[in-house]
C-alpha cells in the first residue's frame, strides 16, 4: 500500500532512488498505460495499441512483450547484457520512468500541483545506500538533475491525461478504430496471441473528408494518428526480441 508524502527538500533532503529496470521493482509487465503527449516518441519504439476498460473506458496502451508478465525491453532477462538493469530503447514509457513520484494537488485559492512520493515504493533507497541510485535533492536543497527530469515526466504526463479523453472521444466519433488480434509464430514454433485490442483502421480513415482532417490537424491530433499507425511497424522489432530471447533460452 503506498505511503504518498509532499516532496519537499527538508524532509527528504537525503532521499535517493533506484533508476535501473528491473522484475524486481514491477516493470516485468507485458504493457503499459500511454498518453498522447508521449506518441511521438513512442512510435518510434513500441506498438502502440487501444483496449476498452471497464470502468476507465478507452486506453491506449504500449506493447513491452507478447506474453503476460514478460517485458522485452529489460536486458537482465538477456545473458551478458550491457548494462545491467539498463532499458532497450531510447524513450522509456512515463508511467515506469517516473519511479516512485506522482502528481497531487494542495488547495492554496487553486488547486496547484505539487509532486508526492510514496515512500514504500521498492525503488525508494535508505540515505546510507547509495549503490546505483540517484539524490533527489542536491546538498544545499536545490533539485537534482534527476528530479528535474522526473518533474518533465510528470507534466507530460499530467498533459496527456487532460488531452486523452477528448482526443479518444474524437477517436469514436469518427469509428476510426477496429479491433486487431495478432497471431504469431516463433521461430521455435510456439504460437502466441494477442487480443482484446483495437488500432485506427486504415479504410475508414483514408475515407475521412477534408474538412475533418483538416480539425484533427488543427487540434494537434492527426499526428496522434499516424503516430499510432506508424507504430505497429514496432510489432517485428518486439517479435525479434522474443525469438533472440527464447533461443538464449535453449
Amino acid at each position: 500500500m503506498a505511503t504518498l508524502q509532499l516532496l519537499n527538500n527538508i524532509t527528504h533532503k537525503d532521499l535517493r532512488v533506484q533508476t535501473h529496470y528491473s522484475a524486481d521493482f514491477g516493470d516485468n509487465i507485458s504493457s503499459v498505460l500511454v498518453f498522447p503527449t508521449e506518441f511521438d516518441a513512442l512510435h518510434k519504439e513500441y506498438p502502440v495499441l487501444f483496449r476498452r476498460h471497464a470502468e476507465h473506458g478507452l486506453q491506449a496502451v504500449a506493447l513491452l512483450g507478447l506474453v503476460s508478465g514478460e517485458n522485452l525491453f529489460l536486458n537482465e532477462h538477456y545473458p551478458q547484457p550491457p548494462m545491467a538493469g539498463s532499458w532497450m530503447a531510447r524513450y522509456v514509457p512515463g508511467l515506469l520512468a517516473k519511479g516512485p513520484f506522482m502528481i497531487g494537488y494542495q488547495q492554496h485559492g487553486g488547486n496547484d500541483a505539487v509532486i508526492h512520493v510514496d515512500m514504500d515504493h521498492p525503488r525508494i533507497m535508505q540515505a546510507t545506500d547509495n549503490t546505483g541510485s540517484k539524490a533527489v535533492f542536491l546538498e544545499k536543497g536545490g533539485e537534482s538533475d534527476y528530479l528535474q527530469q522526473v518533474a518533465a515526466t510528470l507534466n507530460r504526463l499530467h498533459l496527456g491525461q487532460d488531452e486523452a479523453s477528448a482526443f479518444y472521444a474524437e477517436l469514436d466519433k469518427l469509428s476510426l478504430l477496429t479491433p486487431i488480434n495478432l497471431a504469431i509464430t516463433l521461430n521455435n514454433g510456439d504460437k502466441l496471441e494477442i487480443q482484446g485490442h483495437e488500432t485506427i483502421c486504415k479504410e475508414t480513415f483514408a475515407n475521412l473528408p477534408a474538412d475533418t482532417l483538416a480539425a484533427l490537424h488543427q487540434k494537434g491530433w492527426l499526428a496522434h494518428v499516424y503516430a499510432i499507425q506508424s507504430s505497429l511497424h514496432n510489432l517485428s522489432w518486439l517479435i525479434d526480441m522474443k525469438n533472440a530471447l527464447e533461443h538464449s533460452r535453449t
